[in-house]
This record gives C-alpha cells, sequence and structure tokens, in this order.
C-alpha cells in the first residue's frame, strides 16, 4: 500500500505516522517509504496513531476490523448503525482521511469486482497489528505468556471467516499443551533456533529479551524477531514481541522472544530432575533447628532479663550471649545472628514476648503456650509469617504472591528428590505473569502511581525470579521445608522437598512406615543419646532438642542429657512423664535406670509439681510446697492441705487451667495423664 502511494501524498502520510516531533522526512521517495513501513510495524507507534483519532474515524475503523478479512463494501458501510449519525458527505470525508493515513485502501478482492461494488480494507498486517495489541491491554499478558492464550486470540479472532466452538479449542488446547507434543514440536525447530529456545528456558526460563540476547553467548549472528516469531507461532511454542510490563510494576520494555508456559514446563521437566548419578555434590539441610532454635530464645527470655535499646532492639551484647543457647550450625546461607533476628521479629510479631516499665522482655501468655503445640503446628505458624514476610527482598506485592504459587508447584514435586534449583521459580514467576491480570496488579501499581504519576519498577524479569530464589534459601531453607544441594564450587544448584515440607504441604509421605518399626536412639549410661537417623525423626529430634544438648551431627546424631537442659525443658512445658516416654518408646534397648533416676530427680529438685484429675497436688520438694502454701497468689486455689507433699485444689477451674493458672506463678506443674 506504502509502496502505490503518490509522492504528493507521502508528505501527509509521513507526518501522520512519524508525529509532530520527527516531521522532518527523508529526502528521497524510497527511504520515506521504507520509513512509513518501519512505523506502521512499531505496536507502540500504531497504539498512539490510533489513540488520537476521532471519534469519527475511530469508528469507521472499528467497523471494518470487526468485519471478515478487514473489510467492508460501501453499502455496507452506510448501512452500519453504529455510523448512522453521519452524513454521506462526513462520510466519504471520513474514509478519504484515513486512506490518506493508510489505515485504509480501496478494497481489490474478487467479490468485490464480482459485484461492481466500492469497498474499504484495513492492511491485514496492519489489522492483525493493531487487533493484537487491542487484546494485550484489554487481556493483559495471558494470550502472549500461555499456549491457551494464544489459541483463544488464535481461533477466536474476529477477522476469521469462521470461528472455532470452545470445545474444539479445548481438545486443541489438550492435543498441543502435551508434554510429549511440546518438546517434539521443540526438537524440530532449525538448528539455530532450537539451541536458542532451549538456552532461552534454561537460563531465562522461557523468557529472552533483546537486550539479554546482545549480550550472550549464541551461535546465530544477530536478532531476527520478525522470522523467529513467525516459526514459533506457526509451532505452537511462543512468539517474538515487544512486551512492555512497566504497567505492572516490572521493570521491562524490550522485544522479547517468548517461550509459551506450558511448552517451558514439559522442556525443564526434561533437565531439571538431576537424581542420581548428577545428584549435588554437597548437600545442607536444617530439619527442626529452627523450632529448637526458637525454644531455646524463649527459654533464655524466661531465665534472664533482657535488656533492649532505645530502638527496640537487644543489645549486641546479650545477642551474642543467646546465640552461644543456639544450634551453632545456620548452615551456608545464613549466619547464626541472621537465624536469632528472625527468631526476634518472628516471637515479637506473634506476641510471644513484650516489654516492660524496665525496658525488659516478659514472656507473654502466648508465648507461654507455644511450646505444649505440635511440631506441625509450630512449623504452619512459622510459614505463615514467613509468607508475608518484607523483610527479604524484593517487590513485596510481586513476592508476596509469588511464594504462595511456588508453595503450590512445590506440592507437585516428588519429596525427597533433587531438582534443578531454578525450575521452580522460573515456572513461578512465569505462572504469576499469566495470571497478572486475574490478580490486579495492574491496577495495584496505578493506584500507588497516584493521579497522573508514575512508579519506577524495582524488578525486571530476571529479578523477579532470583528474589523468589533468596527466599527460598533464606526461609523454606530455615524451616527445614527444602533442602539445598551444591555443586564442587559451593554454588546453590539443586533443591528437594523434605518429609518435613511435604506432611507441611498436606502430601502424603510414601515412605512412611506403616507398622512399628525399630527403635533408632541409644541412651548410654553416662547421659549420652545417639540417634540413628531414619528419614522421618522431626517430631523425634524436636523432643530432644528441648531436653538434650545437641552435640555432633554427621551420620549420627549425637545428644547429651543434661540437667540444665532437662530443667528447661520443665519449664517450657514439657512434662517429665514425656521425656521418659520419648527415651522408652524410642530406645533401641532398655534406658539405663540411672538416666531414669536422674531425670526425675532433677525435676524433684527444680519443684516439679504433678496435678492428678482429682486436683489433688503433690511436690517432693519441701521448701517448694512451703513456698507454694504461703503465696497469696495461690491460695485461692487451695482447698486444703492433705500432708507434707500434698494438697486438695479447688475444683472450680479443670486440671488443665489449673496448671495454666499456677505456671503464671512461675511454678512448675504438670497434669498426671
Amino acid at each position: 500500500m506504502v509502496e502505490s502511494t503518490d509522492s504528493e501524498d507521502l508528505d501527509e502520510l509521513y507526518r501522520f505516522w512519524a508525529g509532530a516531533a520527527n516531521n522532518k522526512r527523508p529526502a528521497d521517495d524510497a527511504a520515506t517509504r521504507q520509513k512509513i513501513q518501519q512505523l506502521m510495524a512499531d505496536p507502540e507507534v500504531i497504539d498512539a496513531r490510533i489513540s488520537k483519532l476521532g471519534r469519527r474515524l475511530a469508528s469507521i475503523l472499528d467497523a471494518h476490523l470487526a468485519a471478515p478479512r478487514y473489510e467492508l463494501a460501501m453499502s455496507q458501510i452506510v448501512e452500519n448503525k453504529q455510523l448512522a449519525y453521519l452524513s454521506s458527505y462526513d462520510l466519504e470525508a471520513a474514509l478519504a482521511v484515513l486512506c490518506r493515513h493508510g489505515l485504509l485502501a480501496p478494497s481489490k478482492s474478487k467479490e468485490m469486482q464480482r459485484y461492481g461494488q466500492r469497498g474499504y480494507a484495513v492492511p491485514v498486517d496492519l489489522g492483525d497489528a493493531i487487533l493484537r495489541r487491542r487484546r494485550a491491554n484489554r487481556r493483559g499478558v495471558f494470550d502472549v505468556f500461555a499456549l491457551r492464550g494464544h489459541l483463544d486470540r488464535l481461533y477466536t479472532d474476529p477477522g476469521r471467516t469462521s470461528q472455532t466452538p470452545p470445545s474444539r479449542i479445548r481438545e486443541l488446547y489438550k492435543m498441543y499443551s502435551n508434554e510429549a507434543a511440546s518438546v517434539a514440536r521443540v526438537e524440530r525447530l532449525p538448528e539455530g533456533l532450537r539451541e536458542l529456545v532451549g538456552k532461552a528456558i534454561l537460563q531465562f526460563g522461557g523468557i529472552l529479551p533483546k537486550g539479554l540476547f546482545e549480550r550472550m553467548e549464541t551461535e546465530l549472528p544477530h536478532w531476527n524477531g520478525r522470522r523467529w516469531g513467525k516459526i514459533l507461532e506457526e509451532s505452537l511454542l511462543g512468539t517474538v514481541e515487544r512486551l512492555d510490563l512497566t504497567r505492572y510494576g516490572i521493570q521491562h520494555n524490550d522485544e522479547t522472544l517468548l517461550v509459551f508456559n506450558e511448552v517451558a514446563l514439559a522442556w525443564l521437566k526434561r533437565v531439571a530432575v538431576p537424581g542420581d548419578p548428577d545428584r549435588p555434590h554437597d548437600e545442607a539441610g536444617l530439619g527442626v533447628d529452627l523450632v529448637s532454635n526458637i525454644s531455646r530464645f524463649i527459654s533464655y527470655i524466661m531465665e534472664n532479663n533482657v535488656r533492649f535499646t532505645v530502638r527496640g532492639e537487644i543489645f549486641k551484647t546479650t545477642e551474642k550471649r543467646i546465640l552461644q543457647e543456639l544450634i551453632p550450625n545456620p548452615g551456608r546461607e545464613l549466619q547464626r545472628s541472621e537465624v536469632l533476628d528472625f527468631i526476634y521479629r518472628f516471637c515479637r510479631h506473634e506476641g510471644f514476648i513484650e516489654t516492660t516499665g524496665q525496658r525488659t522482655f516478659a514472656l507473654t501468655t502466648r508465648g507461654r503456650d507455644w511450646e505444649p503445640k505440635s511440631l506441625e503446628e509450630k512449623q504452619r505458624a512459622l510459614l505463615d509469617y514467613a509468607l508475608e514476610e518484607r523483610s527479604v527482598g524484593g517487590e513485596y506485592f510481586h513476592q508476596a504472591r509469588m511464594r504462595r504459587i511456588y508453595l503450590r508447584l512445590l506440592k507437585r514435586v516428588e519429596p525427597e528428590v533433587w531438582y534443578d534449583l531454578m525450575y521452580l521459580p522460573f515456572l513461578t514467576r512465569n505462572t504469576y505473569l499469566s495470571n497478572a491480570d486475574d490478580l490486579a496488579v495492574e491496577d495495584y501499581f496505578t493506584a500507588r502511581a497516584g493521579d497522573g504519576g508514575t512508579s519506577t519498577p524495582m524488578e525486571d524479569l530476571q529479578r523477579l525470579a532470583w528474589n523468589l530464589v533468596g527466599w527460598v534459601r533464606k526461609r523454606l531453607y530455615l524451616l527445614g521445608i527444602v533442602d539445598l544441594g551444591y555443586d564442587n564450587s559451593g554454588r546453590p544448584v539443586a533443591v528437594k522437598l523434605t518429609r518435613i515440607g511435604a506432611k507441611l504441604l498436606g502430601l502424603t509421605d510414601p515412605g512412611e512406615a506403616d507398622g512399628p518399626v525399630l527403635g533408632n536412639l541409644v541412651v548410654t549410661p553416662d547421659f549420652e543419646v545417639v540417634m540413628f537417623p531414619s528419614g522421618d525423626d522431626a517430631e523425634l529430634i524436636h523432643d530432644l532438642d528441648r531436653f538434650c544438648t545437641r552435640e555432633k551431627v554427621g551420620h549420627l546424631i549425637h545428644f547429651r542429657i543434661t540437667e540444665k537442659a532437662v530443667l528447661r525443658a520443665l519449664a517450657e512445658g514439657m512434662f517429665q512423664s514425656r521425656i521418659l516416654a520419648t527415651l522408652e518408646r524410642n530406645s533401641r534397648t532398655p534406658v539405663p535406670q540411672n538416666v531414669i533416676y536422674s531425670i526425675r530427680d532433677w525435676g524433684r529438685s527444680a519443684g516439679l509439681m504433678v496435678l492428678d484429675k482429682q486436683r489433688v497436688l503433690r511436690c517432693e520438694n519441701g521448701e517448694v510446697m512451703k513456698r507454694f502454701l504461703q503465696d497469696p497468689g495461690a491460695r485461692p486455689y487451695i482447698n486444703k492441705t492433705l500432708d507434707e507433699s500434698g494438697v486438695q485444689l479447688k475444683k472450680n477451674h479443670t486440671p488443665k487451667r489449673l496448671k495454666s493458672l499456677l505456671r503464671e506463678l512461675d511454678y512448675l506443674v504438670e497434669v498426671e495423664e
């Protein structure tokens, strides 16, 4: 169409497409025509020019875009209800303006010639480009990132002569999204493009901007987006187009090679599960260490006056003392001080500790209720907190939503199997982008920018995935939900879902034994506890950490029962009966009698009280019992004294409630089972 434009009409055509800022046209007509064609192929220029059309011109253009092949006879234009308000003169004038701007051209189809009618049509390439941009603006990025969106766009195009029923589109999607079919289509690509697509999926998750391509090593000589886009779309593998995500709060506005999310998933599945013999060079996991460390932190708060600064922070000297109480090995991802910082912020957020008038911390009722909870309840509370945490990095709005998507995808992997570290983060990012409109991402960033304002995006497409990886390494690893694998240079390269994580996410554990198993503890007379790991020891390790000191971790895990650790467990609410039951139930050999006697003697020396179902409270420590009888806080609960070691309490409260009330008065009370 541009080639057939007369020289005298080129000036107006160039001025329209180039805009007021670039109204100086090239010297010769050939260069002018080439420049106009470039401008007419630029999606942003198309958007700008179409948006400036008046109501009359836009209505006529829309009528043509809604017609098959973007073509209307003059009689159809006149009879169009949306254009009925135009006089014949206005209609002819508007058609002439659209033709001079290159948006319409006299129709030369055989149908028009056969019936001798005059008609107009939008150039096919231009019409496709306009509708593509409108769909992108209307439906967001789903059409671009997802094969399903591409098929919907392809087969519901108003320019097609016949419409495909939804049931047929679903059948096509099922056929083309099949993993084997997707991989086969990638392998049939031309050699150079096939390698580029594979590299784009593995290194960038299937989203390769032109800017990154120009910096990467590849055998392809230059960027050829038009050709690649045509091949990828015809193969139903992806597309190449200019992608502007700034309105979604993402720093990206570049021509981009996109592999559909379903295809990227299929290709990643082939290479993202190392397994044997490609397992990582080194492995690291924390198990239930975080939960155990929280117990130790709470115990330190109970036993010491922990002061804080004017800014609400723990003094550095006190931090060093607390760090000595924590399990010493936080792995490669975190410093011990970072673990303590997380524990402190979690306890403050959950209301476990509160400030006093002396600028010290005191344990609250919620803090006392923490220890009796099950391991799963504790881990779920920690996971809920980590999902909403703002201090890990990245744009919080994006990351908070991507974290939940990551956990949904994590449920689909096999527990205890190594996966490439970037496998799920790339899929998470792509899934998030595909659903950006459903999640109202654009609305949020538009509102945050304010009227007429702008919000500068902080994350690009790669940082979206890498910040999520940082959260996995700093939080899911800390919670024991995943283990990390490292190559021989110490870089994290793989991740696996642990048994702890699988249970927490609601997955059944196929490795869990149905019947009784041999105990995996050996308790020695010198108070050492040696544990033989069985792969599902989280609950046992958590219990041992509460009343033992962990000494060595390797093929075997060594604990030491100490008086300090046992008293700490009793103070935190762990029953003496549970301590003894944990040892006896899991030990391969009988627990030495001196160990059992010592644990009971330590409890007796600490003033342990036992309350039975009849509300009879007994304590073998005479001094503690004497103090209890004289305590003004305890008197309202005492009915009568039975003997030197026992009292009858009033039955106004349940035994469990009485235990809680007396523990608030600093008495070690446990309910007899």
